[in-house]
């Protein structure tokens, strides 16, 4: 049986993770931290986990967001730390 791993929203920019089989019939009993916990949970109940499907479906999904982060250029840095 195949199954899907979902991000769960916690709070503030945290997620966890929960996996729910395709059929419906299956689903896990908690959320997990760690992504790969969440994995070989499914599997120890017998689910079956295409982890590239996986992750091309969760890089879809529109609610999970990667903010930009800013980074100084290494020659502005330098001046920087020599000032």
């Amino acid at each position: 049986m195949q199954c899907q791993i979902i991000p769960v929203h916690v709070n503030a920019g945290n997620y966890q993770w929960k996996w729910r089989c395709n059929d419906g019939k299956q689903k896990s009993d908690r959320t997990f931290e760690l992504f790969y916990e969440c994995v070989e949970d499914a599997r120890s109940h017998g689910a079956n986990v295409d982890l590239d499907h996986v992750h091309r479906e969760i890089s879809a999904i529109d609610t999970v967001k990667v903010a930009p982060v800013k980074v100084a250029p290494v020659k502005a840095a330098a001046k920087a730390k020599r000032a």
